[in-house]
């Protein structure tokens, strides 16, 4: 580490566990040069998250918001608790700084800390938005309200505005937000050449994985919550079970929804066609010994296993809702209000056509982990607009 890195303070809100936005921030986190750049993490609960050890092993720091009351960020939420925040969070930049930079990724819950930054004049101020929707929407008026003022708080002070589809940041920032000199479609971290440089046949991952490769394998890489969809998925995957007795389908989550889909699948008398793997299993390992993703998602931000699964070679059938720009040669839409019988129907016809399209490789490696975070770097450190670090 050198003595004149500069620090960034990355605001997830959350202690840093197992999910899409917290594994696309440790893909920068392990990408950035530290001896120019540090990256800490300012969270809301005293908890440790999985990736805490990793982070502190690397010079970060993780600083608790509410780390000097009593309840320590395990309370329900009040507007007090908002008012708070700003103070604290504006005591670590003063005491725990300098700091270029403040990266906020969740501007609807931390967005009011945009003013703690402004105060502490910290140059570089991001406002990113991750998603189109949330599961857990404000119950009442007055959160709604709350929700919408922190937004605005951005829009007004944030020096950079990003989004991780140009769906997400109108999300969250609203429909005339695209016509800000701010705001920018960043592109999502993947390790690109992880997933196209698997050494294994996929037979070999199928014995590895305990997988048979005499069948069609279809996967649902993602986490069980009502977002991802997946009692409609298990409806029309078992309407095509019906027609065709050499299908499988593989879901690894994990989530909140987990037992009630192990119930939903044997209610179904699925067991045989449906199989919900350990949440540790080997992504790359398994999109290989995979013929098929399936992702009949609610909304989605982005849907980084879209770029995954075409950067293994395999295609996926995925809802209307999911965005356009994921879409590297290997991706079917399918309108989600078309029902089960019409998913199940298209994706049989579909499977039994030779299918000879090509993933795009100069566009999938724009989303590599080390251009991106290359990228992401100059912006922490210059300033500059992150379309400008080509």
């Amino acid at each position: 580490m050198s003595n004149k890195a500069k620090r960034i303070l990355f605001v997830s809100g959350v202690p840093m566990g197992i999910g899409g936005i917290e594994n696309s921030t440790m893909n920068i986190y392990r990408e950035i040069d530290r001896s120019k750049l540090l990256i800490d993490f300012a969270v809301r609960k005293p908890q440790d998250g999985c990736y805490h050890d990793e982070i502190k092993k690397h010079w970060g720091r993780i600083f608790n918001i509410f780390e000097k009351t009593e309840h320590k960020g395990n309370k329900k939420w009040n507007f007090l608790m908002d008012t708070y925040s700003i103070i604290s969070f504006y005591k670590i930049l003063k005491h725990e700084g300098p700091f270029s930079a403040v990266h906020i990724v969740y501007p609807h819950l931390d967005g009011f800390l945009i003013l703690a930054a402004k105060l502490a004049k910290v140059p570089v101020v991001i406002a990113h938005s991750r998603n189109t929707n949330f599961d857990d929407t404000p119950p009442n008026l007055f959160r709604k309200f709350i929700w919408k003022l922190r937004i605005f708080v951005c829009k007004k002070y944030a020096t950079h505005i990003w989004g991780c589809s140009k769906a997400a940041c109108q999300y969250s920032f609203g429909d005339s937000i695209i016509d800000d000199i701010r705001a920018e479609d960043v592109h999502n971290p993947v390790y690109i050449k992880r997933y196209m440089e698997v050494r294994n046949t996929r037979m070999e991952a199928c014995d590895m994985l305990g997988i048979s490769s005499e069948k069609i394998n279809f996967v649902n890489i993602a986490r069980y919550a009502p977002q991802k969809n997946q009692f409609f998925l298990i409806d029309f995957f078992s309407k095509m079970v019906v027609k065709r007795k050499d299908l499988h389908l593989f879901l690894t989550g994990p989530g909140p929804l987990e037992e009630e889909l192990r119930k939903y699948i044997i209610e179904l008398h699925m067991e045989e066609h449906i199989t919900m793997l350990d949440s540790s299993v080997d992504i790359p390992l398994l999109l290989k010994a995979s013929n098929y993703q399936l992702l009949p998602s609610i909304y989605e931000g982005f849907g980084n296993v879209l770029i995954e699964a075409q950067a293994a070679g395999v295609p996926s059938f995925v809802s209307d809702a999911c965005q356009p720009e994921p879409d590297l040669g290997l991706i079917d839409y399918i309108p989600l209000n078309k029902g089960a019988v019409y998913w199940a129907d298209y994706i049989l016809e579909r499977i039994e056509k030779p299918d000879s399209r090509k993933v795009d490789i100069f566009g999938l490696m724009k989303y590599d982990t080390i251009n991106v975070a290359k990228r992401m770097q100059k912006v922490y450190l210059e300033g500059c607009k992150y379309e400008d670090t080509l």
